[in-house]
């Protein structure tokens, strides 16, 4: 019995920091992805003119699961289309902020976004190509800047940036991000475990996908938990 109790309690111990063995693992920070999907896999409709796609409960545990993070990783192209100020909102009466860490590769987000709003209470991290003036203001106003090169393509390195990351101490990310971004990280294996949001709506063929070119069915993955928010489903996947 007393052997049982000993192998139970690692297990539990191996699930709690499980983000600290990967990382150190693979020296490279655990990263989580959440996404919200309609039923047919669309994150937006064509337009990205809609707002929500998940529910009012959804979106509550999505603020637990920033909470419950190290970081908000997100890209300057969310930035322009979304404006988010990805703070901690648990309670109506309390703003709780974490790091953010932005991906952008020609300096486009813009000084007036809210994400750059009481910056004296958190810590951006900006990796970036462009070494300019507005990298000398967005400096002046807080921001870490990391200057990166690009590569062929015109992008940023995400493997050498993620390992950057790690060597800043920081050993766990939430991923918010569009469907371009979530397949590069797929395709790079820089996804751990992918927290979906599922409603019911249909969006249609003309939709943003969750993932370029495929669909979650085809990935593989290990399903860590599942649980009704209302009529949305969530599920926590682990990827294989």
């Amino acid at each position: 019995m007393w052997i049982v109790n000993v192998g139970l309690e690692k297990n539990r111990t191996y699930n709690l920091n499980k983000f600290f063995f990967k990382s150190v693992l693979k020296k490279k920070p655990f990263t989580k992805v959440k996404i919200a999907t309609s039923t047919d896999e669309k994150i937006a409709w064509h337009d990205y003119k809609s707002k929500w796609i998940s529910n009012k409960s959804s979106r509550q545990y999505g603020h637990k699961l920033r909470s419950i993070s190290q970081a908000i990783l997100t890209t300057s192209k969310t930035v322009l289309k979304d404006d988010p100020r990805l703070t901690i909102r648990l309670k109506k009466t309390l703003e709780q902020h974490i790091p953010i860490i932005i991906i952008d590769n020609n300096l486009k987000i813009p000084m007036k976004s809210k994400i750059l709003k009481d910056i004296s209470k958190k810590r951006i991290i900006i990796f970036t190509s462009k070494k300019n003036k507005k990298s000398e203001n967005l400096i002046k106003l807080g921001c870490e800047i990391i200057f990166c090169k690009l590569n062929k393509n015109k992008k940023l390195n995400l493997k050498n940036i993620f390992s950057k990351i790690y060597s800043l101490k920081i050993s766990e990310l939430l991923v918010e991000a569009g469907g371009i971004f979530f397949t590069e990280l797929l395709n790079k294996n820089l996804v751990d475990e992918i927290h979906l949001f599922k409603s019911k709506i249909i969006i249609g063929k003309h939709g943003k996908p969750a993932i370029v070119g495929k669909k979650l069915s085809q990935l593989n993955l290990s399903l860590n938990e599942r649980k009704k928010f209302k009529d949305d489903i969530y599920t926590n996947y682990q990827v294989n």
